[in-house]
């Protein structure tokens, strides 16, 4: 019985803890974008999630990324903080950390994928 669940729990482990993508929207140059919203996070003010994006076709090598974005919807604005870029699609396969992001913020330009993005995550936390 303990072999069991040794193994068991060995499995579960072995895992990504991420909960569901789900689709929020497809720009005009074929990229998916997803979010997971049981990972989305609201501290001090601004808000903290995931989101996955899909390339139609590999971009330098890559099919898809992850990328873990703090989002300030009083002022609406935006910036990245960490990333990751995967072989396959939907963050899966191999992987390579994005260089490290700025530190500055962005501010999307209207009717952008950013912005659609931004004001999803917005609504989304009121």
């Amino acid at each position: 019985m303990k072999k069991l669940l040794v193994l068991l729990f060995s499995i579960l482990i072995s895992f990504n803890s991420y909960g569901e993508w789900t689709e929020i929207v497809t720009n005009s140059t074929g990229q998916t974008y997803y979010l997971d919203k049981d990972l989305i996070k609201e501290y001090d003010g601004d808000i903290f999630f995931w989101m996955l994006t899909d390339y139609p076709k590999p971009y330098d090598g890559y099919m898809s990324d992850k990328v873990y974005i703090q989002v300030n919807c009083g002022v609406f604005r935006y910036k990245p903080l960490s990333g990751t870029f995967y072989k396959q699609p939907m963050g899966m396969g191999e992987k390579k950390a994005y260089p490290p992001p700025p530190e500055e913020w962005v501010y999307p330009p209207p009717e952008s994928t950013a912005y659609y993005l931004s004001s999803w995550v917005c609504d989304y936390v009121k």
